[in-house]
């Protein structure tokens, strides 16, 4: 795989997982009326912030980077958006949050990922961390209200932070050139119907995939929360490798969008919001169900516009030179 073959495919990649992400956020109001949502949305979960996680840490290789590049870029973006996200809560529900504890929504992602990049350099040093960090994923579901500064999922999904960094791109192009592409999506059906039929059985919580919740808080035994949580790894891991497997090495027209899913990520939920209050019911009508499954599409393609990354740099740089960060 050339260097550009490897960008291509992140990116690419990226592209896919944002997407994905937009996706999921805007069906996740409806999948309670929907039996077939709720499948999909189980399938999106099982594996799209693990494998963008495990970008994330492919792409971490340089610990040695100044810890202030990471309290502007995530802590400070956090911080703010948070304060943000707090203050439109209380105007819509009336309850007050304590926006630097409690992530809002999506916002977690940018305080794990502080977390992970400032902590790397050490982790590394620890001997069979990576282990380790799945022990720790799967011991993360005894913490009570493990949402407060996202503690619960910054552990849950150590692993493939982990497992990125520690990722050989030339043993990543060996799996993707010894994969066959056609058992890799013959792999793919066959999850989204094994998670289809959980779902239509309500074997177990969709929001177990939020890695947020802990396991009483489910309702799950000891057992069955350790049980549930391997096999989710296990799952995430090979979900993962069979869309790396069927994504294309190959520059496309929206290859370049990959560039920006960090934007996507952060404007994307304000204009979810805004599909909500336009469209708050399913099954209105058939054209209003292919607006909210086509909305995404657009989502994505309008907030990797430049606009949006230079709107956000221009004002997360102009904060962090305000208060001399």
């Amino acid at each position: 795989m050339s260097v550009k073959e490897k960008n291509y495919f992140i990116d690419n990649l990226k592209v896919l997982l944002i997407f994905l992400v937009v996706f999921g956020h805007l069906i996740e109001r409806y999948i309670d009326t929907n039996n077939t949502l709720m499948g999909i949305y189980m399938f999106i979960y099982t594996f799209h912030m693990p494998l963008f996680i495990f970008i994330s840490g492919f792409l971490s290789k340089n610990v040695n980077k100044s810890k202030k590049v990471f309290f502007r870029s995530l802590l400070l973006p956090y911080i703010v958006l948070n304060i943000i996200w707090s203050i439109l809560a209380y105007l819509y529900t009336k309850d007050t949050i304590i926006p630097i504890l409690y992530p809002g929504w999506t916002l977690w992602f940018l305080l794990s990922l502080f977390f992970w990049r400032i902590s790397l350099k050490y982790l590394i040093k620890i001997k069979f961390i990576l282990p380790i960090s799945f022990i720790l994923g799967v011991l993360a579901g005894f913490i009570p209200n493990g949402s407060i500064l996202s503690i619960s999922r910054t552990f849950v999904f150590l692993p493939f932070f982990l497992l990125g960094y520690y990722a050989d791109i030339n043993k990543l192009k060996d799996i993707l050139d010894r994969g066959n592409i056609k058992l890799s999506i013959i792999g793919v059906i066959f999850f989204v119907l094994c998670i289809l039929t959980l779902a239509e059985n309500n074997v177990i919580d969709y929001k177990f995939l939020y890695g947020s919740y802990s396991y009483s808080e489910l309702g799950l035994s000891v057992l069955q929360g350790i049980l549930y949580r391997i096999i989710l790894y296990i799952s995430s891991i090979l979900l993962s490798v069979f869309i790396c497997q069927a994504t294309t090495t190959k520059k496309n027209y929206f290859t370049h969008m990959g560039k920006s899913t960090m934007y996507v990520y952060t404007f994307h939920i304000y204009i979810v919001l805004l599909v909500f209050y336009i469209l708050p019911i399913w099954d209105k009508s058939i054209f209003t169900n292919w607006i909210i499954l086509l909305s995404p599409l657009f989502i994505t393609y309008i907030l990797s516009r430049d606009f949006f990354g230079k709107a956000y740099n221009y004002i997360f740089n102009h904060i962090a030179r305000f208060i001399k960060l």
